[in-house]
Protein backbone atom coordinates (compact mmCIF):
# COMPACT_ATOMS: atom_id res chain seq x y z
CA UNK A 1 0.00 0.00 0.00
CA UNK A 2 2.57 2.53 1.06
CA UNK A 3 4.23 1.91 -2.83
CA UNK A 4 1.07 2.93 -4.52
CA UNK A 5 1.48 6.86 -3.97
CA UNK A 6 4.99 6.72 -5.71
CA UNK A 7 3.62 4.31 -8.21
CA UNK A 8 0.93 6.37 -9.25
CA UNK A 9 3.11 9.47 -9.55
CA UNK A 10 5.29 7.96 -11.50
CA UNK A 11 2.75 6.77 -14.09
CA UNK A 12 1.35 10.78 -14.30
CA UNK A 13 4.58 11.84 -14.32
CA UNK A 14 5.19 9.49 -16.99
CA UNK A 15 2.24 10.01 -18.95
CA UNK A 16 1.87 13.98 -18.80
CA UNK A 17 5.37 14.37 -20.49
CA UNK A 18 5.01 15.76 -24.22
CA UNK A 19 5.89 13.12 -26.65
CA UNK A 20 8.46 13.96 -28.89
CA UNK A 21 6.74 14.97 -32.38
CA UNK A 22 6.76 12.15 -34.48
CA UNK A 23 9.03 13.45 -37.82
CA UNK A 24 7.43 11.55 -41.21
CA UNK A 25 10.30 9.74 -42.92
CA UNK A 26 11.51 11.82 -45.90
CA UNK A 27 14.42 9.66 -46.76
CA UNK A 28 14.58 8.56 -50.37
CA UNK A 29 16.70 10.21 -53.80
CA UNK A 30 14.32 12.83 -54.99
CA UNK A 31 14.34 14.33 -58.58
CA UNK A 32 13.96 17.73 -60.00
CA UNK A 33 10.49 17.80 -61.91
CA UNK A 34 11.03 20.86 -63.84
CA UNK A 35 7.50 20.97 -65.52
CA UNK A 36 5.81 21.33 -62.05
CA UNK A 37 8.59 23.68 -60.36
CA UNK A 38 8.23 27.34 -60.65
CA UNK A 39 12.16 28.58 -59.48
CA UNK A 40 12.74 31.90 -59.94
CA UNK A 41 16.79 32.27 -59.90
CA UNK A 42 17.33 29.96 -62.12
CA UNK A 43 20.47 30.11 -64.82
CA UNK A 44 20.37 29.42 -68.38
CA UNK A 45 22.25 26.50 -68.24
CA UNK A 46 20.87 25.09 -64.91
CA UNK A 47 19.45 20.92 -66.28
CA UNK A 48 18.47 19.37 -63.03
CA UNK A 49 18.49 18.62 -59.60
CA UNK A 50 19.00 15.66 -57.12
CA UNK A 51 18.38 15.44 -53.59
CA UNK A 52 19.11 12.77 -51.27
CA UNK A 53 17.93 12.24 -47.93
CA UNK A 54 19.12 9.86 -45.26
CA UNK A 55 16.88 9.99 -42.16
CA UNK A 56 16.99 8.71 -38.48
CA UNK A 57 14.28 10.14 -36.37
CA UNK A 58 14.75 13.37 -36.20
CA UNK A 59 18.22 13.15 -37.42
CA UNK A 60 19.46 14.10 -41.32
CA UNK A 61 22.04 13.63 -43.85
CA UNK A 62 20.83 16.30 -47.17
CA UNK A 63 22.83 16.08 -50.15
CA UNK A 64 21.73 18.07 -53.18
CA UNK A 65 23.66 18.09 -56.80
CA UNK A 66 22.59 20.72 -59.10
CA UNK A 67 23.31 19.94 -62.66
CA UNK A 68 24.69 22.46 -65.12
CA UNK A 69 25.20 19.92 -68.41
CA UNK A 70 28.04 17.78 -67.84
CA UNK A 71 28.61 19.72 -64.84
CA UNK A 72 27.45 19.17 -61.67
CA UNK A 73 27.84 21.36 -57.96
CA UNK A 74 27.15 18.89 -54.71
CA UNK A 75 26.58 20.07 -51.27
CA UNK A 76 25.89 17.85 -48.54
CA UNK A 77 25.51 18.05 -44.47
CA UNK A 78 23.42 16.84 -41.46
CA UNK A 79 20.75 18.04 -39.31
CA UNK A 80 18.58 17.08 -36.36
CA UNK A 81 14.97 18.42 -36.33
CA UNK A 82 14.91 19.99 -33.18
CA UNK A 83 14.98 23.82 -33.98
CA UNK A 84 17.54 24.49 -32.35
CA UNK A 85 20.27 26.63 -34.37
CA UNK A 86 23.58 25.18 -35.38
CA UNK A 87 26.63 25.78 -37.19
CA UNK A 88 26.46 24.11 -40.18
CA UNK A 89 30.18 23.14 -41.81
CA UNK A 90 31.22 26.14 -40.94
CA UNK A 91 30.20 27.81 -43.82
CA UNK A 92 26.66 28.82 -42.09
CA UNK A 93 23.79 28.54 -39.35
CA UNK A 94 20.92 26.85 -39.63
CA UNK A 95 18.54 24.85 -37.64
CA UNK A 96 15.64 21.86 -38.82
CA UNK A 97 12.43 22.18 -37.06
CA UNK A 98 9.15 19.73 -37.73
CA UNK A 99 6.12 21.73 -38.75
CA UNK A 100 2.20 20.87 -38.94
CA UNK A 101 2.72 19.44 -42.68
CA UNK A 102 6.65 18.76 -42.63
CA UNK A 103 9.93 20.03 -41.86
CA UNK A 104 11.19 23.69 -41.95
CA UNK A 105 14.66 24.38 -42.83
CA UNK A 106 16.25 27.53 -42.26
CA UNK A 107 20.11 28.60 -43.11
CA UNK A 108 21.97 32.03 -42.71
CA UNK A 109 24.97 33.58 -43.01
CA UNK A 110 25.88 37.51 -42.49
CA UNK A 111 24.79 37.65 -46.26
CA UNK A 112 21.96 35.47 -46.64
CA UNK A 113 18.74 33.80 -44.64
CA UNK A 114 17.50 30.44 -46.80
CA UNK A 115 13.98 29.07 -45.76
CA UNK A 116 12.57 26.16 -46.96
CA UNK A 117 8.78 24.77 -46.14
CA UNK A 118 9.49 20.76 -47.13
CA UNK A 119 6.14 18.79 -47.43
CA UNK A 120 4.60 16.25 -49.61
CA UNK A 121 2.42 16.24 -52.53
CA UNK A 122 -0.11 14.77 -54.39
CA UNK A 123 1.54 11.69 -52.28
CA UNK A 124 4.47 10.84 -50.39
CA UNK A 125 6.42 10.16 -53.52
CA UNK A 126 5.73 14.01 -54.39
CA UNK A 127 8.32 16.32 -52.36
CA UNK A 128 7.59 20.12 -52.48
CA UNK A 129 10.21 22.44 -51.31
CA UNK A 130 9.06 26.10 -50.82
CA UNK A 131 12.15 28.40 -50.95
CA UNK A 132 12.64 31.63 -50.05
CA UNK A 133 16.13 33.33 -50.50
CA UNK A 134 16.82 36.90 -49.12
CA UNK A 135 20.39 37.73 -50.20
CA UNK A 136 22.72 37.72 -53.02
CA UNK A 137 22.90 37.78 -55.67
CA UNK A 138 19.27 38.72 -55.68
CA UNK A 139 15.90 37.94 -53.31
CA UNK A 140 13.73 35.23 -55.04
CA UNK A 141 10.80 32.74 -53.96
CA UNK A 142 10.88 29.23 -55.69
CA UNK A 143 9.18 25.95 -55.40
CA UNK A 144 10.50 22.97 -55.96
CA UNK A 145 8.88 19.72 -56.98
CA UNK A 146 10.73 16.72 -56.41
CA UNK A 147 9.75 12.92 -57.41
CA UNK A 148 10.74 9.93 -55.48
CA UNK A 149 12.96 7.63 -57.36
CA UNK A 150 11.79 4.24 -56.51
CA UNK A 151 14.62 1.64 -55.37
Amino acid sequence: MKYILPFTIAIFFFASRPQAQQITDFSGTWILDLGKSKIEDMTESFTGSKFIISQKGDRFKLTRYHFYGDKKNKISFSMKADGKQRGIKVLFRGKLEPTDKGLKATLSKKNFLNMVDYSFGSSHDELIADEVFKGLPRDHHSIWVFNRIKP
